[in-house]
């Protein structure tokens, strides 16, 4: 298992100093879409079970013209506004989600492209669902070495394209069950050397164990299978999510428990919570081990379901937007990911 960190003795601050959202206007909802599958005449299960294990109710998605790219520039576009700079500013552009528009280039150039950020350095970071937050590590890690000054940190979600919906036995529920939650989305910030020791990111910790890598995937588009004709099947999103909560059960706590004690912390001096999205039982969970009360937690599950690496910058913007974020607030940035991969960020707002 492989770890990397960072702390307060860095030789510079980075902040978040505003972010953005967008979310499709198609609602999907989680009951209509059981009826529409048949769950309840086929596999004989009772009305409402996808929103009691998981608490999503529906999700948002996108229509058949949208890409990967329009969502997070629609986001970025917000976060740039609200941070009162020019897109000529940003010197440093990382997309950052499951998902891309095309396998090569990088998706971020043509985010580049579409909002005219001329001087930024571009790349894609691809880690499943903590991808969003292994950017804001690598700017971070820029931003302290004098790199980069302003950091443009996109995502924009497609995941119902990769959603199969021919569910007709139990065995086929179980790996296509996580998929049913999956929504579309994107979210952005904007980040800059802080001028305050007091305000900024204070530590950050990443492990990850690949041995578990099987049992989240979309095996085809890579070298493995680069058309997979002969089994469309393997185009669709297929997890074992019993075994992946199970493994987000433990590791993520004792991950959140070196961020905090890193940062100089307690779990009471945590104002926010803003948590990777699966199910609402596992983010009752993990707070309760890290002894941080649930209702820290920024929770959108309910409403647009699970947007993979765009899930934690869509709520820290209905953070925002509620009036939930104020100067001086502890907050952890929580995430867990197929690979199997956990990271924290802690940071002051």
């Amino acid at each position: 298992m492989r770890h990397s960190m960072a702390t307060m003795d860095s030789p510079a601050n980075s902040a978040i100093i505003s972010v953005g959202s967008c979310l499709p206007e198609k609602i999907v909802r989680t009951d209509e879409l059981e009826k529409r599958l048949k769950f309840q005449k086929v596999l004989r299960l009772p009305n409402g079970i996808m929103k009691k294990f998981t608490g999503c109710r529906e999700h948002r998605e996108v229509d058949g013209k949208t890409n990967a790219s329009d969502l997070a520039v629609t986001a970025s576009q917000q976060a740039i506004t609200r941070a009162a700079i020019e897109t000529d500013d940003i010197d440093l552009l990382i997309f950052c989600a499951c998902s891309q528009d095309i396998t090569e280039p990088a998706t971020a150039n043509i985010i580049q492209e579409k909002i005219n950020a001329a001087n930024a350095q571009v790349m894609d970071v691809k880690n499943a669902c903590n991808s969003f937050i292994n950017g804001i590590d690598i700017a971070d890690s820029m931003i302290n070495t004098h790199k980069a000054g302003t950091a443009l940190i996109c995502s924009g979600e497609v995941l119902s394209r990769y959603v199969d919906l021919n569910i007709k036995t139990r065995k086929d529920l179980e790996l296509r069950a996580a998929g049913l939650t999956l929504g579309d989305g994107g979210g952005a910030v904007i980040m800059q050397r802080s001028n305050s020791r007091e305000h900024g990111i204070k530590a950050t910790r990443f492990t990850s164990d690949g041995n578990h890598w099987r049992l989240a995937v979309v095996v085809a588009g890579g070298t493995m299978y680069p058309r997979a004709p002969e089994d469309p099947s393997l185009t669709y999103f297929q997890s074992d999510s019993e075994k992946i909560i199970a493994l987000a059960r433990e590791s993520i706590p004792p991950v959140i428990q070196t961020v905090l004690k890193d940062a100089g912390w307690e779990p009471s001096d945590v104002d926010l919570v803003i948590p990777h999205q699966v199910t609402e039982k596992i983010i009752r969970d993990i707070s309760k081990a890290a002894g941080i009360p649930f209702e820290r937690n920024i929770i959108t599950l309910d409403r647009y379901g699970n947007t993979a690496a765009a899930s934690i910058p869509i709520a820290l913007n209905q953070a925002f937007e509620a009036g939930l974020l104020q100067p001086g607030m502890k907050l952890l940035l929580v995430g867990g990911a197929a690979g199997f991969s956990a990271g924290v960020i802690a940071l002051v707002w």
